[in-house]
């Protein structure tokens, strides 16, 4: 059961978390005219790893 529960909620709400904190940090580098690679590139790996956690958990129910 506590597997169920870490696919469901928490591993789509950790990179969903982690992908807000990270667009925050890509805003503030901005707006100060700094270098945004690294902002890009957690960027997308956040966004890949919300979307298979998502898709993972969604398989799960079926």
């Amino acid at each position: 059961m506590a597997d169920l529960f870490f696919y469901y909620y928490f591993l789509p709400l950790l990179f969903s978390l982690l992908w807000f904190i990270n667009l925050v940090q890509l805003l503030e580098k901005l707006k100060k005219d700094r270098d945004i690679k690294n902002q890009k590139i957690l960027g997308s790996l956040w966004s890949i790893g919300f979307t298979f956690s998502v898709l993972l958990s969604i398989s799960l129910l079926f």
